[in-house]
């Protein structure tokens, strides 16, 4: 009789959103935006999305965005809360602040270089994609081997996110822009020993006609 594999439930919220402008860099050791009002709206929906849970550990990149959608589903499942700086966006070095606009004039064969290969290319004093799912893989595993059988929600950003859920889906972590992220969106993946069941994926306000 096959007996029921036991499984990690990991929660992933993305942040809501910031008046942080789109076509720019973020630069979070020396802006680190909060959330507005309708990213607040985006973070009270996930968290009451998450009433009903049984959630053993919220853990959360400590950037004002993400640390105060975590509250949000801290105050209402009251789960721990704990921060971990391995969780946060991909670290963009000398680049990091700029507008796309001003990296194009000012790195323009950089700039190429960037579009032309986004996972592998790595700004100086920053990370590739492939740095970066090295960073935030260590920190899921250690969750998957630390609280075997509970759900825990991690709180962080759109490009930690996707490159979870490539590297849990086996997908090449090429194609981790084609996963649509939305602001304040849960996603659940199921880690089990010998294989991972994506159960749902970018429920939000906005996907649910709320925002």
């Amino acid at each position: 009789m096959r007996s029921k594999e036991e499984s990690t439930r990991i929660i992933y919220v993305r942040h809501g959103k910031t008046d942080f402008p789109l076509d720019r860099i973020y630069c979070d050791d020396a802006e680190d935006p909060v959330l507005n009002d309708e990213g607040k709206h985006q973070a009270a929906h996930a968290a009451e999305l998450l009433r009903h849970e049984k959630i053993g550990l919220i853990i959360a990149s400590p950037s004002n965005r993400t640390w105060m959608t975590a509250e949000a589903v801290a105050n209402i499942t009251g789960a721990p809360l704990e921060a971990n700086a391995e969780l946060k966006e991909r670290r963009f070095g000398i680049w990091e602040g700029l507008f796309f606009h001003e990296i194009e004039r000012d790195y323009p064969e950089l700039y190429q270089e960037w579009k032309q290969n986004q996972s592998a290319f790595k700004p100086e004093g920053g990370e590739s994609v492939y740095d970066l799912l090295a960073r935030v893989k260590t920190v899921i595993g250690e969750l998957i081997t630390q609280h075997p059988g509970k759900t825990i929600v991690v709180a962080s950003h759109v490009g930690p996110i996707r490159v979870c859920l490539t590297d849990a889906l086996k997908m090449p972590v090429e194609m981790y822009r084609q996963l649509n992220i939305d602001y304040g969106s849960l996603t659940r993946m199921d880690y089990g020993r010998s294989q991972n069941n994506l159960m749902y994926m970018n429920i939000s306000s906005k996907t649910m006609g709320k925002g």
